[in-house]
C-alpha cells in the first residue's frame, strides 16, 4: 500500500512533468470526479462509492453533519484561543503593573517614607508592604 500526501495547488506545475500516470489520473478524479480515464479499476470503484454516497439523503445528511460538527469545534477553538490570548495580556499587564508598584514600594522604604503614606500613593496594603 502506498499513501500520498498531495498538495493540489502545487501538484499541477508537476503533473506535466511527471510519468507517475496512476497518481495523474488519482489527481484528475479528486479534481473533477465527471472527467476522468477510467482505464484504472480503483478509479472505477472510487467513482461507483462516490456516486453511491451522493445519491443517498442519508449519507449526505451525515457529511454535512461531519462538515458541520467540524466548524463548530474550529469556532470554538478560536474563540477560545481568543479568550485566553485576551486574558493573558491582562493578566501580563496587572503583574507588570504590580512589579512596578512594588519596586517603587521597596524604593519609598528604603527612604524611610511613612507606610501609610507608600500604601496611599501605592495602592497596596500595609501587610504588602511589611512584607517587603
Amino acid at each position: 500500500m502506498e499513501i500520498y500526501i498531495i498538495e493540489l495547488n502545487k501538484f499541477k506545475d508537476y503533473k506535466e512533468k511527471s510519468n507517475h500516470n496512476s497518481l495523474n489520473s488519482w489527481i484528475e478524479f479528486i479534481e473533477s470526479p465527471e472527467v476522468v480515464d477510467m482505464s484504472n479499476k480503483e478509479i472505477q470503484k472510487a467513482k461507483k462509492v462516490l456516486e453511491e454516497i451522493s445519491q443517498d439523503e442519508h449519507e449526505q445528511y451525515l457529511a454535512e453533519l461531519r462538515e458541520k460538527y467540524i466548524m463548530d469545534q474550529k469556532a470554538i477553538e478560536d474563540a477560545g484561543y481568543d479568550k485566553g490570548l485576551k486574558a493573558g495580556i491582562e493578566q501580563g499587564i496587572n503583574q507588570g503593573i504590580n512589579q512596578e508598584k512594588l519596586q517603587i514600594a521597596k524604593k519609598m522604604l528604603s527612604k524611610k517614607i511613612d507606610l501609610n503614606t507608600i500604601s496611599e500613593l501605592t495602592g497596596l496594603s500595609i501587610q504588602e508592604l511589611k512584607k517587603l
